[in-house]
C-alpha cells in the first residue's frame, strides 16, 4: 500500500549530520519503494522545513559543536502544521532532541505514527546510568562504573578523579551520559588522562559516565519487532578496532580503520547468548519496532554497555548490514518499520 511518510531528521544536536546522513538514506529507500516521501528536517536553529526527497544532498556524517540551540516556539509550531496528512512519521534522528522521547511525546500527542520506541523507552535508554541499573534489575551483567554530576566536578575536580580511580579503576571509558555515536567518549589508560576526559564529556552533558573499559570481544546485536509482538535478532556483528581497541566516531562513520564482521566470528552458544541479552535489554527498557544492543563477550559472559532506539542507518551502519546478512534488503526493512508504527498507532486508537 502506498503511504504518505516524512522522514525526520537533523535536530539541535551533536549528531545533527549524522542524522542527515541517516535520515537521506531511509528516504531515498521508501521513495524507491513507491510511497510518497518527503524529508521533515529540523535545523540547529529548530526551524523545520519540508523539502522534496531529491533535493537531500549526500552527506558525510560529522560532528560539530554540542551546543543545543533553544527551540522557538514559533517555529516548533509552525513545524507541527508540516506534518498534516501524513501516515507515518520515519525518526532518523540521533541523539538529544529526536532520540531521548520529545519528539516522541509530540507526535504521539498529536496522534501522529511514528517509527521506534516510544517517549519512555527512548528517555530511559537515552539515559545510559539509568539504563544500566534497568539491565541489572533484569539480569544482564554491565560494566563497573560511575557518574559524576557537573556540579560536583566543578566543586572539587581532585576528590572527583580520585572517586572515579578507586570506584571504576584503569583502563576507563568517560562518556556522555546521554548521547551516541561515540562524540565525547574518552579511553583513559592513565590516571593524568581522566580530569581532561571529564572535561571533555562535560562539553556535551551536564551528567557523565565512568566504566571500567572492558576485555574481550566488541560486538553489537540488533533487535527487530514482528507484527504479532515477538522478537527477531539479526546476526551478531563483530567490530574490530585498530585505533586503540576504541570504535570511535571516525570508525564508525568514516570507514577509518575499523573492521566490522558480520556475522561475527564466535561460536553458535556465544552468538545465542548475546541475542538472548539483546531481547531482554530491549524487552527491559520497553523498546518498539527496533533496537541495537552493543556489548562485549568477556570471560564473564555477555557483559553489556547501550541500547541503541535509533541505531545509525547510514550506508555503514551495523543495523543495515546485520539486515542484509539475514537476507532482508534495507529498503524492505525501512518499509516494514513504517508498518508496524501504523500498527501500533492503530492499536492504540481502540
Amino acid at each position: 500500500m502506498k503511504r504518505c511518510i516524512v522522514v525526520m531528521m537533523g535536530g539541535p544536536s551533536g549528531e545533527h549530520e549524522v542524522s542527515l546522513a541517516s535520515g537521506r538514506q531511509v528516504a531515498l529507500a521508501l521513495h524507491g519503494r513507491g510511497h510518497d516521501v518527503a524529508a521533515l528536517v529540523v535545523g540547529r536553529d529548530g526551524a523545520w522545513s519540508r523539502l522534496p526527497v531529491e533535493t537531500l544532498p549526500a552527506l558525510a556524517p560529522s560532528v560539530r559543536d554540542p551546543g543545543r540551540a533553544a527551540v522557538d516556539r514559533g517555529q516548533l509550531a509552525a513545524g507541527v502544521a508540516l506534518l498534516v496528512g501524513v501516515d507515518a512519521v520515519f525518526l532518523a534522528f540521533h541523539g538529544r532532541f529526536g532520540e531521548d522521547g520529545g519528539i516522541q511525546g509530540l507526535l504521539q500527542t498529536l496522534g501522529v505514527p511514528y517509527t521506534g520506541s516510544g517517549p519512555l523507552a527512548s528517555g530511559l535508554a537515552m539515559h545510559k546510568s539509568k539504563a544500566h541499573e534497568l539491565f541489572q534489575f533484569h539480569g544482564l551483567q554491565v560494566p563497573q562504573s560511575v557518574a559524576v554530576d557537573r556540579r560536583a566536578w566543578q566543586a572539587d575536580r581532585a576528590r572527583v578523579v580520585a572517586h572515579v580511580l578507586q570506584a571504576v579503576g584503569l583502563p576507563l571509558v568517560v562518556k556522555p551520559n546521554q548521547g551516541g555515536s561515540s562524540i565525547g567518549a574518552t579511553p583513559v589508560a592513565r590516571a593524568a588522562e581522566v580530569g581532561p576526559a571529564l572535561e571533555v564529556a562535560f562539553g556535551h552533558d551536564t551528567l557523565v559516565l565512568i566504566e571500567q573499559r572492558l576485555q574481550g570481544t566488541e560486538l553489537t546485536c540488533a533487535v527487530l519487532e514482528e507484527p504479532d509482538g515477538s522478537l527477531t535478532t539479526l546476526p551478531v556483528v563483530e567490530i574490530k578496532s585498530r585505533h586503540d581497541g576504541f570504535f570511535d566516531f571516525d570508525e564508525k562513520y568514516r570507514g577509518a580503520d575499523a573492521v566490522e564482521i558480520v556475522p561475527a566470528r564466535i561460536p553458535r552458544d556465544v552468538a545465542a547468548a548475546c541475542q538472548s541479552a539483546a531481547k531482554v535489554a530491549h524487552r527491559a527498557l520497553l523498546c518498539e519496532g527496533f533496537s541495537r544492543t552493543d556489548l562485549f563477550w568477556t570471560d564473564r559472559g555477555p557483559v553489556v554497555l547501550e541500547t541503541n532506539t535509533i541505531p545509525g542507518l547510514t550506508p555503514q551502519s551495523l543495523l543495515p548490514r546485520a539486515a542484509q546478512a539475514a537476507g532482508i534488503p534495507f529498503p524492505e526493512l525501512m518499509e516494514r518499520l513504517v508498518e508496524l508504527a501504523i500498527q501500533r498507532a492503530e492499536r492504540q486508537a481502540q
